[in-house]
């Protein structure tokens, strides 16, 4: 069965099929459309991500990045989290209708303005040397080399030093870069170092005006610390980092369930959900064998249930209520999404994008 995958929101654009190729060959993005806001979607017909080898995953993501990176040529992207599928384009439509207060400001905030991630790294090899020749790593490999062998407490010893001086080396290099390119910034988002050849790895949000400036301070950069580091650059990219789309449908009868959990009637608050959690984790801290009920289902759905309801009461006041103050979803008859717009670590895309490293692009 088709389903509509989501790559972001845009600003309507009075047209439907931009020409952009999606997650498949035969598949192209197009809108659809709302009170003047535009989902980019194209039809899906694979399985749930979850469900998709490794290389499908890595396969579809390049592809997903390439089609937001596309549209951003012509519109400014609100980019939504990789693998979100909706089940088709009225729900597409119930989103932005729900969701279009959340958009619209998320929208303003990054019109103009564009994710720069760079990537620096170095040879570990040739860095070591160097940290081999300090005067307090040269007297502790040769404590540890001495006749009769080293002692198990001399090689952890001679380890921890090198490994030591090789943090605080790399922490040098990491501030002094930091403090060269964040003035041209507005906002800086920290990636994951998932390699020891990397020394930085950050991605930084520029206001387009200001890109030139950037990228001469990185070229500054480059001449200042010569050729012990390399820098990898991407840009322009949509704000993957920094304003995200995360998007989760929830039903009536999950918010029921979730009610039930909590023993909860009457009108649905924070206050009232905040309070039946203690009052449940209260009985359980009572309870003389706090470890199993700590780890139990009963401790797990209370907490789940809470969790789900607190978002439902923070998305504009749990939405519209019954006359028995239950939350509804949508539109009468629709389905509810929670919606969140936060920034987002590059871990799953950096293993792809930073296997090797370059000079300044």
């Amino acid at each position: 069965m088709s389903r509509t995958y989501l790559y972001g929101i845009i600003r309507d654009p009075g047209r439907v099929d931009l020409g952009i190729p999606g997650l498949y060959v035969a598949s192209s993005l197009y809108t659809v459309a709302h009170d003047g806001l535009a989902c980019l979607v194209s039809e899906y017909h694979g399985e749930d991500f979850g469900k998709l080898a490794k290389e499908e995953i890595l396969t579809s993501l390049l592809a997903h990045q390439r089609a937001v990176e596309e549209a951003m040529r012509d519109h400014t992207v609100l980019p939504a989290k990789f693998g979100t599928v909706l089940d088709s384009s009225h729900d597409a439509q119930e989103l932005l209708a729900q969701g279009r207060a959340q958009f619209t400001g998320a929208l303003a905030s990054i019109q103009d303005k564009v994710q720069i991630e760079v990537a620096a790294t170095w040879d570990v090899g040739q860095i070591l040397q160097k940290i081999g020749q300090a005067e307090e790593v040269v007297r502790a490999r040769q404590a540890a080399t001495r006749q009769g062998g080293p002692t198990e407490e001399e090689r952890v010893r001679l380890g921890q030093l090198v490994k030591a001086h090789l943090d605080q080396r790399r922490d040098r290099y990491r501030k002094l870069m930091l403090a060269a390119l964040e003035p041209f910034a507005l906002a800086v988002a920290p990636n994951p170092l998932i390699s020891d050849e990397l020394v930085m790895n950050v991605a930084f949000l520029v206001d387009r005006q200001r890109q030139d400036e950037f990228d001469g301070a990185l070229q500054e950069l480059d001449r200042l610390v010569g050729a012990e580091v390399c820098f990898r650059v991407l840009s322009p990219l949509p704000p993957y980092s920094f304003n995200m789309v995360e998007i989760t449908r929830i039903t009536q009868q999950q918010i029921e369930e979730a009610r039930q959990a909590l023993q909860l009637t009457g009108a649905l608050s924070q206050a009232a959900v905040r309070q039946a959690y203690r009052r449940l984790a209260a009985e359980t801290l009572r309870s003389p064998d706090l470890e199993d009920h700590l780890s139990s289902a009963r401790f797990k759905e209370v907490r789940q249930a809470s969790e789900l309801l607190l978002q439902c009461c923070q998305r504009q006041d749990a939405g519209p209520q019954d006359a028995q103050g239950r939350a509804l979803m949508g539109r009468s008859g629709e389905p509810m999404f929670l919606i969140a717009i936060k920034g987002s670590g590059g871990a799953e895309i950096e293993a792809a994008r930073f296997g090797k490293s370059e000079g300044v692009a």
